[in-house]
């Protein structure tokens, strides 16, 4: 019954597509809207929803740009994907400088997209695609990224469906 729930739950995963940066909004959103808009499509990944305290924290520790007239734009979004997604496995520091390293010699653009094209492989439950316009580095240390990431999302879930069929036994002191 476990493994069932499991499988089902797994099949409805591959339905979840995680947009690349053009299909990000073009326009500039207030905090509310981008807080709902990445909720909205990570409500499915088991992953802490974001708040707007969150946001405003990213912003005063530099873990993603200010917002320029109170609006986010595209950038402050794929980096908010990025923190929603990892914030569970890495530190917010981790994170940054795994961006920033990575950043050395590649756009933002394409580093998301990348991340975004393996994620989305996972989901699927496809085999990661091979090619990449990153360093060899980059897209290995991408690839673990997505993998634990991934392996996190699968682990809750299973635990879930487990604490739903089998109550566990507490045990007390004598």
């Amino acid at each position: 019954m476990i493994e069932q729930a499991f499988k089902d739950w797994r099949k409805n995963l591959a339905k979840v597509h995680l947009e690349s940066w053009d299909e990000l909004p073009e326009m500039n959103l207030y905090v509310d809207q981008v807080v709902s808009y990445v909720n909205d499509r990570l409500i499915d990944l088991n992953v802490d929803p974001l708040t707007k305290s969150m946001v405003n924290n990213y912003v005063k520790k530099g873990a993603i740009m200010a917002p320029v007239k109170k609006k986010y734009s595209a950038y402050q979004v794929a980096s908010l994907f990025a923190i929603a997604l990892l914030k569970n496995v890495y530190s917010l520091d981790q994170i940054r400088s795994g961006i920033d390293q990575m950043a050395i010699n590649n756009y933002p653009k394409v580093i998301y997209n990348r991340f975004v094209e393996l994620f989305n492989a996972r989901l699927q439950d496809q085999k990661f695609p091979e090619h990449s316009v990153l360093t060899a580095t980059n897209d290995y240390m991408l690839r673990l990224i997505v993998d634990t990431a991934f392996q996190r999302i699968l682990t809750i879930q299973l635990l879930k469906e487990m604490q739903k069929s089998e109550t566990p036994v507490t045990l007390t002191k004598k």
